[in-house]
């Protein structure tokens, strides 16, 4: 029994008496089964479940189906005659909900997945994003983006993002508890995994759902993280996403009254706002308007028609107006926000109440008109900015769903984060309602990005780590995240959003220890530090005098300097000068250009 094995025990809940071998002396000793047409779920993970034992081992194992003769230990992945056998029927589990069982030579992987349909391509929905739901079922060159050797699939169909697929859920739950495998990125490097001859498995069986349900959490392009994961490409993001169990619940929540829906969808004279909101925004004191918006919320719900430039998924059709304040200023209008702006919490901040009435009396409206004919259905709603309060004076319809809109990437900043933390509380008192989260991970980089300067970064573990838990203890239903945040920060997150029971402390620790090897006490050291500059300043680098005036000085550059070369110095294998090179470049070099643009702009 080898180091490895040992270690994988304690991975496991607790141990049992059916150990299972993968893998012996670098030779397969199971065979992966699935049903004759696996769902793509079940197709990916096995896939998965392949590779992964392969890069582990060397070992190759077979993936057969239930129609083939198939002796020795099994790994039954996904519902197949050959789980069905065993007594397990489809509907056994609920959607997101997933099971690893421990059987005599037999390991079960299994969960809720979505069966492939006609429909598949034409079904009704656009994410937050505003992407339709079947763009996220796509094949990929699976081993081009997994580097892996002749017998990996050279095309494989995702599930969507939004599908049930509860068997990949399984597989990649059973590689991380039990095989000690680490996605840190998109990447080939990026993935931390145990090197043995021999791997063999055993645990307590695992019967769990997902913590967040929805967990919308897509992107990679800014220069820090896409320098951390290496620059990865459009098929590895998109594999990346499903390691991290990305999607879940269908949910969406966006601005929906807008430029291309108001002149394309509700561009009715009667209703198109008066003053400098003409354009993007609409009356939305107008009983006309009320009914068009109702109706395409019955219209998408009936399966009928939900036109682009909208925002609906699942039971939820969004109503949010543009990303501004222009509201219209007819007489009706201006009547309802001189009521609205009486309301002074959150005077002062981004996120305040002066413009709540007014909007929610509209989301309110057209809730009521929809309830009658689709009571289990509902209108989700952003708390948002000059809305981001619960509406005083208003009962809200109890098919009305929201998401307030919280700046977790202000964990540092005492005042924001109160205010946000004030409006959260609020909204879970206001009514038994879903409540779903726009968390911002957008701050310091996006106003970097957009005016073309470098910013001091933000890393905030102990924040994530206790806001999610968090919400799931609150019951809130799911996150979209408005940035993603830097390596280890979003990988926490979605590890803590998809289980809560994630441990802060153990995830950071085995974060630089299993990827930096050598390197990892620097590596851990350079970190600490900015979250610490970070903590100890109570800002974030949203401008160039915040970042380099008050949070990059000279001396705590020297610092992070030093740290840095000691990390290069410290690495001893080409995969950890990898590791630290991507650092160094996305991170400190990074930080560098912009503390030299500030101080030579200075001169």
């Amino acid at each position: 029994m080898s180091v490895l094995t040992l270690c994988l025990y304690l991975h496991a809940s607790a141990p049992s008496s059916r150990p299972l071998a993968l893998a012996i002396d670098g030779e397969p000793a199971a065979t992966i089964v699935t049903a004759s047409n696996p769902t793509p779920s079940a197709a990916l993970a096995a896939a998965e479940l392949r590779m992964h034992v392969q890069q582990m081992t060397g070992a190759s194992l077979r993936i057969a189906t239930d129609a083939d003769d198939v002796s020795g230990a099994r790994v039954l992945v996904g519902h197949s005659a050959a789980t069905r056998a065993l007594g397990f029927a489809v509907d056994d589990l609920a959607s997101q909900e997933y099971m690893i069982r421990f059987l005599p030579d037999t390991l079960v992987l299994l969960g809720r997945d979505r069966e492939e349909s006609e429909s598949a391509s034409t079904e009704l929905g656009y994410d937050t994003y505003g992407a339709p739901i079947a763009s996220y079922r796509r094949a990929i060159d699976y081993a081009a983006a997994t580097g892996s050797t002749s017998d990996a699939p050279r095309e494989l169909t995702l599930p969507g993002l939004f599908d049930d697929q509860g068997t990949c859920y399984a597989t990649y739950a059973f590689l991380e508890r039990f095989c000690g495998v680490r996605w840190y990125g998109p990447s080939v490097l990026n993935i931390v995994a145990p090197r043995t001859d021999t791997l063999i498995v055993e645990g307590e069986d695992v019967r769990r759902s997902t913590s967040l349900r929805h967990r919308h959490a897509t992107g990679g392009s800014w220069p820090i993280v896409n320098a951390q994961w290496g620059a990865p490409t459009e098929d590895q993001l998109r594999l990346y996403w499903r390691r991290m169990r990305i999607g879940g619940e269908r949910w969406a929540g966006n601005h929906t009254i807008w430029t291309k829906t108001v002149a394309e969808v509700f561009s009715d004279p009667a209703y198109q706002a008066v003053g400098r909101g003409a354009g993007s925004q609409l009356c939305l004191t107008h009983p006309k308007l009320v009914q068009d918006m109702a109706q395409a919320a019955r219209e998408f719900f009936d399966g009928d028609a939900l036109p682009e430039g909208l925002k609906a998924m699942g039971d939820h059709f969004g109503v949010v107006p543009d990303d501004n304040a222009s509201w219209c200023e007819c007489d009706s209008c201006a009547e309802v926000l001189a009521v609205s702006r009486r309301d002074k919490r959150g005077h002062g901040m981004f996120s305040n109440a002066a413009s709540s009435y007014y909007i929610f009396q509209f989301v309110n409206a057209v809730a009521k008109e929809v309830g009658d004919s689709h009571p289990d259905r509902y209108i989700s709603a952003l708390a948002y900015a000059s809305y981001a309060y619960p509406p005083l004076g208003l009962d809200l319809e109890p098919n009305v769903s929201v998401a307030p809109c919280l700046q977790i990437c202000y964990g540092y900043v005492t005042d924001v984060f109160a205010n946000d933390a004030e409006l959260y509380r609020l909204w879970l008192e206001a009514g038994d309602r879903p409540i779903y989260l726009w968390n911002y991970f957008h701050h310091p980089l996006e106003p970097a990005l957009i005016e073309g300067w470098n910013a001091f970064p933000s890393f905030m573990p102990e924040v994530i780590s206790r806001e999610v838990k968090q919400y799931a203890r609150d019951g809130v239903r799911g996150v979209f995240l408005c940035g993603i945040g830097q390596q280890l920060d979003y990988y926490l997150y979605m590890r803590t959003a998809f289980d809560a029971d994630t441990d802060l402390e153990t995830t950071v620790a085995e974060f630089f220890d299993g990827y930096f090897g050598a390197a990892a006490q620097p590596m851990q050291r350079f970190y600490g530090r900015i979250a610490d500059i970070n903590r100890e300043e109570g800002v974030i680098g949203t401008s160039r005098e915040k970042s380099w005036g008050t949070l990059g000085t000279p001396g705590r550059m020297s610092r992070l300097e030093a740290d840095m070369q000691a990390a290069t110095d410290a690495a001893s294998t080409d995969v950890e000068r990898w590791r630290v090179e991507t650092w160094r470049r996305g991170v400190w070099d990074y930080m560098r250009a912009g503390y030299d643009e500030y101080h030579t702009g200075a001169e």
